[in-house]
């Protein structure tokens, strides 16, 4: 590159020493070409001058080395840790002091005793019971109840009958309208459907009187009326529904029905 700048130097020089050497005659027709030489060279000139700043100022590569190992650098040994202080115990305050002399103990709690507790028994449920269903009378059984009452009835008229001194005082009617046998006709129809417990020490003379008025057929025309009172009122109302059930009345020997009767009911008959 120094060799080229030399020779471009060179020529250059040349040229301009050329150009003011004194011209002689017959030179002056080459002026136009050696014109555009010299702007030829000139140009070479400023760019070869380029060309090595360029090249002289460009920036060098960098140097690049590759570290295989570095060397193991040694700690510098720690210096040792200063001995720990030992803290001085803070001195109790002393009103602390004096109120722990001071608090009481506090009375221990006793322990409550222990709860025995009682094995659980398993016991078994109890079964339902089965519901007792109640039988309904069958027609026939109804039959034989009737019968039965019938028949005690009818014993009842024939026993009756025969003590006809003692039903003539039991129940009575007005004198000269029926007989002592009728009276235990009506005696035998009432007094199974009384029920009253007679109480212990009644008198035998104690006694209900009823008036019952009668149609020609038997039948009630009307509620009996209580005319005297026994004193014992459960009996009063026991023997006036008795009488109200006993209806019809029975009819005489002779088939005839009283139209009023007045009867004496004795609670101690009943027994």
């Amino acid at each position: 590159m120094t060799d080229l700048n030399r020779t471009a130097r060179k020529t250059l020089s040349t040229a301009v020493m050329g150009q003011m050497r004194p011209r002689g005659p017959g030179r002056g027709r080459n002026t136009v070409p050696s014109f555009f030489m010299a702007v030829a060279m000139h140009a070479l000139l400023i760019f070869g001058l380029w060309f090595a700043v360029q090249w002289r100022t460009s920036s060098e590569a960098p140097a690049v080395a590759e570290l295989w190992e570095l060397p193991a650098i040694e700690p510098p040994a720690p210096p040792p840790p200063p001995a720990p202080a030992q803290p001085e115990a803070p001195k109790p305050d002393a009103d602390i002091v004096e109120q722990q002399k001071v608090k009481p103990h506090a009375p221990e709690q006793e322990s409550p005793p222990p709860v025995e507790r009682r094995p659980v028994e398993n016991r078994e449920p109890k079964k339902a019971e089965p519901k007792k269903t109640e039988t309904k009378p069958t027609p026939e059984q109804i039959a034989r109840e009737q019968r039965l009452v019938e028949q005690r009835r009818q014993a009842e008229i024939a026993r009756v009958t025969q003590e006809a001194a003692g039903v003539a005082r039991s129940a009575t009617a007005s004198p000269g309208v029926v007989s002592n046998a009728y009276g235990g006709l009506v005696k035998a129809c009432i007094r199974p459907h009384i029920v009253f417990a007679v109480p212990d020490g009644t008198s035998d003379q104690v006694y209900a009187e009823f008036r019952v008025d009668l149609l020609p057929t038997g039948e009630q025309a009307g509620p009996p009326q209580l005319v005297k009172g026994s004193g014992l009122p459960g009996y009063d109302d026991a023997a006036e529904r008795a009488i109200i059930r006993c209806d019809p009345f029975p009819r005489d020997q002779d088939g005839t029905v009283p139209r009023s009767l007045s009867l004496k009911m004795y609670p101690t008959e009943t027994r």
